[in-house]
């Protein structure tokens, strides 16, 4: 099973840029599940992480850490990254 945490936050203006993109590919497809979570919320979590910034994406597949992204992502490249 493929799972995206996807760190954001309200204040991050390229997160509310990604935001729309990711409850899109969310809605409309069985899989990737993506987990939102607010780092400000979450501080723990993030450290755990190790978020140094945002927005930031980790896949896991079969709940092991395949890769991250950092930044303002397209669709596109969004797609990539938990389809590649």
């Amino acid at each position: 099973m493929k799972t995206v945490f996807y760190f954001t936050a309200e204040w991050c203006q390229p997160c509310k840029q990604v935001k729309p993109i990711v409850e899109e590919i969310d809605r409309d497809n069985p899989e990737p599940i993506f987990q939102i979570i607010d780092v400000d919320d979450n501080k723990e979590l993030a450290n755990s992480f190790q978020i140094q910034a945002i927005p930031t994406f980790i896949l896991f597949i079969d709940r092991v850490e395949v890769k991250r992204y950092t930044g303002a992502i397209g669709k596109a490249g969004l797609l990539d990254f938990v389809n590649g």
